[in-house]
């Protein structure tokens, strides 16, 4: 195989060198700096840590209205404009069966719910975003936050 030889046996020309400092902005966030690109209020965030105290002991689904543990499930995706205020409630999970191998043997609401909000409220026949409203309601009671 006839291979080309280089042009130039002299050193590249070198110009300025780059300005270290700040990075470049960017439109994304790097993954490996952390954080998030829909950033929450205060508010926000104490709702959203009272509202995880729920998570820690049984209680009734907001959905179907099973007794079991919880998890806080938004109605309306962060990256559309959902907040926490008046826009998070309290759904079952997916369980699964030890005896059987861990196969699935209920979806749980969060799982029927996720970014299918309207079609789910139809499905159960409960209005979601009225138990959001309850939530939040709540919150301000035993808290004394986020009065509008």
């Amino acid at each position: 195989m006839k291979r080309t030889p280089l042009r130039s046996q002299s050193q590249l020309k070198r110009g300025k060198p780059l300005k270290r400092g700040k990075p470049l902005e960017r439109k994304t966030r790097l993954h490996a700096r952390g954080g998030s690109m829909f950033k929450l209020t205060p508010d926000d965030k104490a709702q959203w840590k009272w509202m995880g105290g729920y998570a820690k002991e049984p209680h009734p689904c907001d959905g179907c209205g099973r007794f079991t543990y919880l998890s806080r499930a938004h109605l309306l995706a962060r990256s559309r404009g959902g907040r926490v205020v008046e826009n998070v409630v309290l759904l079952c999970e997916a369980e699964t069966s030890p005896a059987d191998d861990m196969r699935l043997t209920n979806v749980g609401c969060h799982g029927r719910q996720e970014k299918r909000t309207e079609r789910f409220e139809a499905e159960i026949g409960v209005d979601l975003y009225a138990k959001a409203r309850g939530h939040t309601a709540q919150w301000r009671k035993e808290t004394g936050r986020g009065t509008v």
